[in-house]
């Protein structure tokens, strides 16, 4: 009985030399990179960046690496989108994904 079954679609994450923007893949996406990491490295401009638009959730390791916990959804993220899209981290312009 196909009634409680639902068709689950492989992705493959993919990370970009360059960033994208304006990628049509995201349109019909339901933000799986934005929940399905523990965190995302940040330079010390996008952790300043992200601090000034009022991030709760960054962190500064002795070793001098800046992250963003993203870990069960980014708080950037507002119903499947990202609220701060034209502000977002480079390595969140780079990261696609495609089905496989």
């Amino acid at each position: 009985m196909d009634l409680f079954r639902s068709r689950r679609v492989k992705k493959r994450g993919i990370l970009l030399d360059e960033p994208v923007d304006g990628n049509d893949h995201c349109n019909g996406c339901d933000a799986a990179c934005c929940r399905g990491f523990p965190s995302v490295e940040l330079t010390h401009q996008e952790y300043a960046a992200l601090e000034r638009l009022g991030a709760a959730r960054l962190q500064f390791l002795l070793d001098g690496h800046h992250y963003l916990v993203i870990e069960n959804g980014c708080e950037f993220l507002i119903e499947s989108r990202c609220s701060i899209y034209d502000h977002r981290p480079s390595i969140c312009r780079r990261f696609t994904c495609r089905e496989v």
